[in-house]
């Protein structure tokens, strides 16, 4: 899966696109006093995962850059910095 970029904002920030295709695969944006970050495509590691069949056992993918890039989106964003002593 892919969003066109025809239908795209000009505000938002493509990260990852197929220019032969008019598709981007990774965009980012911002709304209100958030951010928000969709990859499009499918699951990294069992691209043939159909709906219905058993969660994929994450533990059998233990360095999958695919897993780290939406794992790096879902908890980065969310951490705070903690205020520096010095």
């Amino acid at each position: 899966t892919a969003f066109y970029k025809q239908f795209i904002k000009p505000e938002v920030i493509v990260m990852g696109e197929s220019k032969s295709l008019g598709t981007a695969k990774y965009i980012h944006g911002k709304y209100g006093n958030g951010q928000w970050t969709f990859y499009g495509g499918h699951d990294p590691e069992d691209y043939q995962h159909l709906v219905g069949d058993p969660p994929t056992d994450l533990d059998l993918h233990p360095n999958s850059a695919g897993y780290r890039l939406i794992l790096n989106n879902v908890l980065f964003p969310a951490a705070k910095k903690k205020k520096q002593k010095t």
